[in-house]
């Protein structure tokens, strides 16, 4: 039996020879050897590494300008284009710390990450100001300032120098919360450079690469895919900024005329791609569990395939494992300057082969929440097992070590999930249908379907006997959660099954029969072609064998943003 990898360290990485405090700085040094080679591909035009920086820098002195400093916190609402990847750097030159947003986010949400966060500026575009609302600090609009940027300066701005500049807030990522509001985690300069340093090399990832971007900013996997290619000197190709194009064959189409090298993504969006791309040498799945059939449906010679793992309050991931049809799925071991603890409810190792929470020690550790010194000291916990002061990260997920040494990742052991990629908090969900007048209690759960589809149900007990109003409770989910945290299905029960505790037992909650919210509207039978087109592909595209053409795509019929696309994607064709 292998040594446990509770007390076992990885520390086999080589430091890169030139180390940087900031993560700006890996892509300058690039900038400084390498000049003309293409850094970025985005909307049909490329950048090189000196054009590229050139840009950030005039963002970063309008930025200066409109009164951004050192250890400021900007948010950055934007979509995938040009000005997303200079107004990140300009804001880290100006030893600042972004914070991404994302455009499905409803606006109250954006409120409150701008005041919890306390937001200098807001970077945006005017297609948002929709939903900007009363905001508490500024905003400024790229497309608005495209004449007053063409002006600047193109020389990098001076910063005010730091003792330790890497102990500075390099971004904030805003996670869900149990509580009903997300929460913020900050991480610091150095665990960003860290990582990017460990995972270019561990990744192999070289200047000859094309690296797919196609996640957003306010997803962590996305630092991989950015950081990772500016530091080895390769090419970002920046993912089309149509969604629909983002998604199965079309993105097929894509990668494959922009000759990708290298995918990192989710496996749900993984498989939604039937087509090969030859070029493809290496691919990076996370965020949610890979099933062994999408490995064996990718697996080929010359195609490196690994699965990794790790919270957002570790810096995007702390183990990676290699994949292959041959053996059974896992998170692997430790990255290099990563430690990974599997202990018991007292923090002390379980034997080898036994079921243990995953506790994440090193540099990766991020610095807490924002705003949260209480869950932050209940997270971020010094470590009893080291001979030097090291602070782990309490993950709430549970593995066990195989006979191999890898981790078998087998579930949470409270209230979070990961759904197509996204950490949902199932706690907020649940708080926020508690608002609802007429819900006196609820359970919100993952049902996997007959398919293998895995969906949000919710359970919910009504307050009398005549049920609840649909209409208001949709109005209050689109009101308060992002389109992915709504649950696709909704329960009515009378009670809910309980411990001995008087918890909500999770295990005992009924089979599904997976019914929308709005089950009770009016059914009207599509008319024409045009309609009975619609409904056929959105059938086919859910599984829904009737439905009427008032049905929400959403609500009503359990849609969501891939279902979305796929629908968009089969309607182009008529």
């Amino acid at each position: 039996m292998p040594q446990s990898l509770n007390t076992r360290r990885h520390h086999t990485y080589q430091a890169h020879p030139q180390r940087s405090d900031c993560l700006h700085q890996l892509f300058e040094n690039t900038v400084d050897t390498s000049p003309e080679r293409i850094a970025l591909v985005c909307a049909g035009k490329q950048y090189t590494y000196q054009a590229l920086d050139g840009l950030a820098n005039r963002m970063a002195w309008h930025l200066r300008s409109a009164g951004v400093a050192a250890d400021d916190k900007v948010g950055v609402l934007l979509d995938r284009s040009l000005e997303t990847y200079t107004t990140v750097m300009a804001i880290l030159k100006l030893g600042a710390a972004y914070v991404p947003l994302d455009g499905s986010f409803p606006a109250d949400r954006i409120t409150y990450i701008a005041e919890d966060a306390g937001f200098s500026l807001l970077v945006s575009h005017s297609r948002y100001a929709s939903i900007l609302g009363e905001l508490p600090c500024k905003r400024l609009l790229v497309d608005a300032e495209t004449a007053s940027l063409a002006v600047l300066s193109a020389t990098r701005p001076p910063v005010t120098p730091k003792d330790h500049p890497e102990r500075s807030l390099c971004y904030i990522i805003y996670t869900s919360g149990s509580t009903g509001k997300p929460k913020g985690v900050e991480v610091e300069h150095r665990s960003a450079v860290n990582f990017i340093h460990v995972a270019t090399e561990v990744y192999g990832i070289v200047a000859t690469d094309r690296v797919y971007q196609g996640l957003s900013i306010s997803f962590d996997f996305s630092i991989e895919e950015i950081w990772t290619t500016f530091n080895a000197g390769a090419t970002l190709i920046a993912g089309p900024a149509d969604k629909e194009a983002a998604l199965g064959d079309r993105l097929a189409v894509f990668l494959n005329a922009q000759r990708v090298t290298v995918l990192c993504t989710v496996p749900t969006l993984l498989s939604l791609i039937d087509h090969d791309i030859p070029t493809l040498r290496f691919i990076n799945v996370g965020g949610e569990a890979c099933p062994l059939h999408l490995v064996k449906r990718w697996s080929r010679p010359g195609l490196r395939f690994i699965n990794t793992y790790g919270p957002t309050e570790a810096t995007a991931s702390a183990t990676w494992a290699e994949l292959s049809p041959n053996k059974p799925v896992t998170i692997g071991r430790a990255l290099p300057t990563y430690t990974i603890y599997l202990l018991d409810d007292a923090m002390q190792p379980v034997p080898d082969g036994a079921i243990g929470e995953i506790y994440i020690g090193g540099i990766g550790v991020a610095r807490g929440y924002t705003n949260r010194p209480q869950l932050t000291a209940e997270r971020f916990l010094s470590n009893p097992l080291a001979l030097e002061p090291e602070r782990l990260y309490r993950t709430g997920d549970l593995g066990r070590l195989n006979a191999e040494g890898e981790i078998e990742y087998l579930g949470r052991a409270d209230l979070q999930v990961k759904l197509r990629g996204y950490r949902i908090e199932l706690g907020e969900i649940e708080s926020v249908l508690l608002r609802a007048p007429d819900i006196q209690a609820v359970a919100v759960t993952v049902a996997k379907q007959d398919d293998g589809l895995e969906e949000l149900v919710a359970y919910i007990v009504p307050k009398a006997s005549n049920g609840i109003d649909h209409m208001a409770v949709a109005a209050l989910l689109r009101q308060d959660l992002p389109a992915y945290m709504i649950p696709a299905y909704f329960e009515i029960v009378g009670e809910l099954p309980t411990l001995s505790s008087g918890k909500i037992n999770r295990s005992a909650l009924p089979k599904p029969g997976f019914h929308r919210l709005i089950a009770s509207g009016q059914y009207v039978a599509p008319v024409g072609d045009l309609e009975t087109t619609i409904a056929g592909i959105w059938g086919e595209v859910l599984g829904v064998t009737q439905m009427s053409v008032t049905d929400d795509f959403f609500l009503d019929l359990g849609g969501h943003s891939l279902f979305a696309a796929l629908a968009v994607s089969q309607l182009r064709k008529y």
